[in-house]
């Protein structure tokens, strides 16, 4: 596994406010990432639920896209 491991935003590194029970499944799933855990179709499961609680569907739908789609692995930003 390389140690060039890629910056994947936290809840506090996002411009808007996200609720907790969001918070607390964006840190599982990035904690789970970093450690190279091989199975975590679930924590992408829980996060899909979670994003529901977000007020704003704009705001949502950049946090789906960003951890589900795994938009923090191009390289083309």
């Amino acid at each position: 596994m390389s140690e060039n491991k890629p910056f994947i935003r936290r809840p506090e590194d996002w411009p808007f406010p996200i609720p907790e029970i969001t918070a607390e499944t964006i840190n599982d799933l990035v904690d789970a990432i970093e450690r190279g855990d091989r199975y975590i179709g679930s924590l992408y499961g829980e996060l899909d639920g979670s994003t529901r609680e977000m007020e704003h569907l704009d705001e949502e739908t950049l946090v789906r896209n960003y951890y589900l789609l795994e938009e923090w692995n191009r390289d083309d930003e």
